[in-house]
């Protein structure tokens, strides 16, 4: 959950809002919304992913409870 909240909120404020840097300037420009707009996918499915696997965690720990 981490690293894909840290990449959306550091994609959008760093590369698109203040236009600090991009995440591959060694493209040409009009390549780099590509670069961003992909890092910002690989940050949301990160996040994506981290709550699905705490959310199953949590889970199996409840139903293990409830067995018991």
């Amino acid at each position: 959950i981490g690293f894909g909240l840290f990449n959306l909120i550091e994609g959008v404020v760093n590369h698109q809002i203040l236009g600090l840097h991009h995440v591959n300037e060694t493209v040409p420009r009009d390549l780099w919304i590509f670069w961003d707009i992909a890092f910002l996918v690989w940050g949301a499915v990160m996040l994506a992913g981290g709550f699905v696997l705490y959310r199953n965690s949590k889970q199996d720990r409840f139903d293990e409870v409830r067995r018991t």
